[in-house]
Parts: structure tokens; C-alpha cells; sequence
């Protein structure tokens, strides 16, 4: 076994299989011996029944001397598997026939059984005896012995001894093998975790081609599991690297600027707008950490935990009136079109409320003065489709994936207000939900679409 696998574990493993296997074995071995134990008993018991009802049939028709006849005839089958006991006694006790010894006490009769050792035979052998009353007053015993019940016995004995140690053997040997085989591929994932800790990141569990045992399914589950850990550390030297490279230029500005204050103060009529201009560039800083910080807890998926029944219609329907004074602003008029039917979905509502109005904002700052920007919602089976057109320039096909990612800006978002965090919480927070967000060929500028799962029941609430 591999190190990392120490051999006490498919020991271990081997020895319960064995053991459950031989307890098994066991219950069935018991239970096929006594079963034949008792089918020869049951068959000792009907031999012995129907030669009373020979000897009474013999006697109906041949009287004393028939059945003494009988008697005589019968004694010489003996054999060394079965041995016979016969005693025919008059009404006066007079023994007539038969060599068994002695009339027991104890023995009823008229179907009266009795059982006694048969020494000669071995401590387990015994006879079994039945007596019955003839018509004309005398007696007849008749036994039988079980000899060839105990020898097959002791056969049946020795046969199960002898296949349970063969099927504990046999399965210990297939335990260790079936487990050397399953640990094998638990030695692989140890390796694997290893290369990994060790710091090759780029390291997956190999699977053997489309393998669909538990083991397979182990590895492609943990393969998804470090991809998305790899996709999460490269977002956050992604997001780390944006971070130093957009909020470099401002801090460092702002540092200067508070230097050159120091070295030049202002004049007192000039300070209010200078703290004014600084502070204003420190609130960005702030709201971009601030973003990033809501993102960062919305991956993180706890957020769950406050989801309840949301009607899109009611969020739809605020978001638009949200902006609708900035849209008139700008000339710019939001068309919102959905039908009158409540869409309800499990969600926190001010996370789609957000979503919606990141969507809606985004499309007014690339929207040209007196263009439109059309919000529509159409459900399909199991979903519901939020998509928000502008008359903006669009967005290129090479970022239609790109404009997702923490801090992305475009080359026509460059020179507008914004640190490129407001799609990426839009996907996060859909993703959330259960659904997803991409960039579609608009008809006339950019177009986002937001897919949401729906409730079956269609509860909602306002």
C-alpha cells in the first residue's frame, strides 16, 4: 500500500468482510444442519410409525404367528446404519417374539413414544421406542435407532467446518482485494491532495475514462471543487491586481495633492473645495471597497439564509421609478414591458432590487442623450428573464465575458464614473438565485439578460 495509506486500514476492512461474510455463513450453515437434522428426525419418526401399522396390518390377517413371523424376518435386516428392537409380550406378559430385553416402565402405550441411549452406538445415538395394544390384549414394541441420523450429522459437521474456513479464506483473500482495489483509487486522491498542498495548483485527480463508480464521481466532484478554488484565487490576484492598478493613480494623487497642501497651504477661500474635491475622491476609493466586499459576501453564498418569496413585477416596477428622475435628466426614457401576471422567486429582495438597478445604471451611462433603455420581463417554464436593452455603442464580442470580471472596464467605460464591480455583483447575485447573467447581440446596443429560477406555487409577496 501506499504511504500514505497505511495496510492497518485494508486489514481492518478485510477482517470485517471476513467476519460479516463468516457470520453469514455461519446463520446458514445452522440453519441447513438443523433443517437436515430435523428432516431425518421427522423421517425416523414416520419409519417408526408406519412399521407399527405393518405389524397391525400383519396381525389383522396372519394373527400372533404372522406377526411373530414378522418379528423374526424384520431382526435379520439389521444393519450397521440402522439397528431394530422388537418385543412382543401376551396379555399376561409371556414374551412371544422379539429380543429386546426388557418392557419399559416409562413407555405408554397406544402411541406413547419413548427415548432411550443407545451407548453401543455412541453418546448421541438413542433409541426411539413406540408401543401399541393388539386386539387380543398382547403388546408389541418396536424401536428403531438413529445411528444414521447422527453419522450424517457428524457428516454435515464436519462439512460445514471444513466450508467455513474455505469461505473465510476465500473472504479474506477477496477482501484484501476488492479493498487494495478501492483504497487504490483513495491512494490516488492522496497523491493528488499532496501535489497540490505542495503547491501545484494546477495538479487534478486523474480518472479512469468515464468512470461512473462512487470513486469517479469522488474525483470529478473534488476536480470541480479545485477548479472553482483555482477560479477563486485567480479573481482575487484579479481583483488584487485591479485594485493596485486603479486605485494607485487616485491615491497617489490624493497624496499629493494633501502634500503639496502641506508644503503650500490653500487660501482659506479655496480650502472648502479643495476637502470637498478629496473627499469626494476618498468616497470612491471607499464605495469600491465597499463593493467588493458585497461581492465577496455574495459569492460566499450565506446569504442564503434570507431568501423568501420576491415578486419581480413590484422589484421591476421600483427600480424603473428609482432612475426614472435621472433618466429625464439625460433625455432619456425607460420603457419597462411586462404583463400584469405576478413572477414570484425565492430570493433577498434587496440583492435583486440592486441587481436590477446595477443593470438599469449601466445602461444609462452608455445610453446617448434622448435614446431609449427598455427593461422586459418574459417567463418560460421553470424561469423568468429580466433583459435590459440600451441604444448605447455595445459591448465588443471579445468582452461579452470579460465585463464580468471584479474591476474590468472597457475602452468606451473609461472615462465614466464607476470601478467595474456592478455587472460582476449582477452574475454573483444571479448565480445566487440559481440563475445567471450574460451579455446578448442587441438590436441596437448592449443587452443583458437575468435568468431567474420560478416559484411553482407562484406565491409572492409585494
Amino acid at each position: 500500500m501506499n504511504r500514505l495509506l497505511p495496510g492497518r486500514l485494508a486489514t481492518r476492512l478485510s477482517l470485517l468482510n471476513a467476519l460479516v461474510f463468516g457470520m453469514c455463513a455461519i446463520g446458514v450453515i445452522v440453519l441447513v444442519v438443523t433443517l437436515a437434522d430435523r428432516s431425518m428426525s421427522d423421517d425416523l419418526t414416520e419409519d417408526l410409525a408406519a412399521e407399527i401399522d405393518v405389524m397391525q396390518k400383519d396381525f389383522e390377517f396372519d394373527g400372533l404367528e404372522g406377526v411373530r413371523g414378522l418379528i423374526a424376518l424384520r431382526e435379520g435386516f439389521d444393519s450397521e446404519r440402522q439397528a431394530r428392537a422388537y418385543r412382543l409380550e401376551s396379555s399376561d406378559g409371556t414374551v412371544l417374539a422379539g429380543q429386546w430385553p426388557y418392557w419399559p416402565d416409562a413407555l405408554k402405550l397406544d402411541n406413547g413414544e419413548l427415548t432411550l441411549p443407545y451407548a453401543e452406538r455412541g453418546e448421541d445415538a438413542v433409541w426411539l421406542m413406540r408401543a401399541v395394544t393388539l386386539s387380543d390384549g398382547s403388546r408389541l414394541l418396536i424401536g428403531l435407532d438413529n445411528f444414521e441420523q447422527v453419522r450424517l450429522r457428524a457428516i454435515l459437521q464436519r462439512a460445514a467446518a471444513w466450508g467455513l474456513a474455505l469461505a473465510l479464506v476465500l473472504a479474506m483473500t477477496g477482501g484484501v482485494l476488492v479493498n487494495r482495489a478501492a483504497l487504490r483509487q483513495v491512494a490516488i486522491i492522496n497523491r493528488s491532495a499532496r501535489r497540490i498542498i505542495e503547491g501545484d495548483l494546477s495538479h487534478r485527480i486523474p480518472t479512469a475514462g468515464d468512470s461512473r463508480d462512487e470513486f469517479g464521481e469522488l474525483s470529478r466532484t473534488l476536480n470541480q471543487m479545485l477548479d472553482r478554488i483555482n477560479e477563486l484565487i485567480t479573481a482575487i490576484r484579479s481583483a488584487t491586481d485591479a485594485i493596485a492598478h486603479d486605485l494607485r493613480s487616485p491615491l497617489t494623487r490624493l497624496r499629493a495633492a494633501l502634500e503639496d497642501a502641506v508644503n503650500a497651504p490653500p487660501p482659506p477661500a479655496d480650502l472648502p473645495d479643495f476637502l470637498h474635491a478629496n473627499l469626494r475622491h476618498l468616497d470612491q476609493v471607499l464605495y469600491s471597497f465597499g463593493a467588493l466586499l458585497q461581492l465577496a459576501t455574495v459569492e460566499s453564498g450565506v446569504l442564503k439564509g434570507r431568501f423568501g418569496p420576491v415578486a419581480l413585477n413590484k422589484v421591476i416596477e421600483d427600480a424603473a421609478s428609482y432612475f426614472e428622475a435621472a433618466a429625464a435628466d439625460r433625455d432619456l426614457r425607460i420603457d419597462v414591458q411586462m404583463t400584469q401576471e405576478a413572477v414570484s422567486v425565492s430570493g433577498d429582495r434587496h440583492l435583486l432590487f440592486q441587481s436590477v438597478s446595477n443593470l438599469l445604471d449601466n445602461a444609462m451611462k452608455f445610453s446617448p442623450q434622448g435614446g431609449t433603455i427598455t427593461i422586459s420581463m418574459r417567463q418560460q417554464p421553470g424561469q423568468v428573464m429580466i433583459e435590459v436593452e440600451d441604444e448605447g455603442p455595445g459591448i465588443a464580442a471579445g468582452d461579452r465575458e470579460r465585463v464580468f470580471e471584479r474591476l474590468f472596464r472597457g475602452d468606451f467605460s473609461r472615462n465614466t464614473p464607476g470601478f467595474g464591480v456592478g455587472l460582476s455583483l449582477v452574475r454573483a447575485t444571479a448565480r445566487l438565485h440559481g440563475g445567471d447573467c450574460v451579455v446578448a447581440q442587441g438590436a441596437r446596443g448592449a443587452r443583458l439578460i437575468l435568468t431567474l429560477p420560478t416559484l411553482a406555487d407562484g406565491s409572492h409577496r409585494t
